[in-house]
Order: structure tokens, then C-alpha cells, then sequence
């Protein structure tokens, strides 16, 4: 049985997180986090891999490459999330204007 290198999950990581990060920017939160189920199923790998604390050091440039990506696609969902914020507002207020509007034209 053939274990897979850290090399291999670490650049196998980077690829899911780059692909993430094309979905962010497309707004397609649905194939985003089937990538990330698929990407957490690789950092389990890699942090199960037997001696990984003896490798972490050659693989610190390509995980701090994911965690870059991260930050960028944590900033556009922190902007979907405020937009889903405001047009969830504006559709209370748009609710409670008909609300208002019908009670008054029943009386």
C-alpha cells in the first residue's frame, strides 16, 4: 500500500482552494462548498500523514499560499453576506409597507 506524499495533498489543497476561490468570485456558494468538503477530506489527509510535523517546513509556502486565497475568498463572502443582509431588509420593509398599507385601506 502506497502512502500519497504532503507534497501531493498540500499542492492538491492549493488547486481546491484556487477553484474555490473562482466560485467566490462567480458568486457560486453551492460548488464552493462542495469544494470545501473535498478540500477538508485533503487537509485531513495531510495532518494525519505519519511524521507531518518533520515536512510542515517545506510545505509552509504552498499553505500559506491556501491561506492567502482564504482571505481573499472570506472577503467576498463577508460582501455576499452583507448584500444578502440588505436586500433581506429591504424585503422586511417592503413586507411591512403592504402590511401597513393593506390595514389602513381596510379601515
Amino acid at each position: 500500500m502506497s502512502v500519497t506524499s504532503p507534497q501531493f495533498y498540500a499542492q492538491t489543497i492549493l488547486c481546491i482552494s484556487r477553484e474555490m476561490y473562482g466560485c467566490a468570485k462567480q458568486g457560486d456558494w453551492a460548488a464552493f462548498t462542495d469544494l470545501e468538503a473535498k478540500r477538508q477530506e485533503m487537509i485531513t489527509s495531510l495532518f494525519n500523514y505519519p511524521h507531518i510535523n518533520k515536512v510542515l517546513e517545506k510545505l509552509a509556502s504552498t499553505l500559506n499560499e491556501v491561506m492567502a486565497i482564504d482571505n481573499k475568498s472570506i472577503l467576498l463572502g463577508e460582501k455576499e453576506k452583507q448584500h444578502l443582509a440588505e436586500e433581506i431588509s429591504g424585503l422586511k420593509q417592503h413586507h411591512q409597507a403592504a402590511r401597513i398599507y393593506q390595514f389602513v385601506s381596510m379601515n
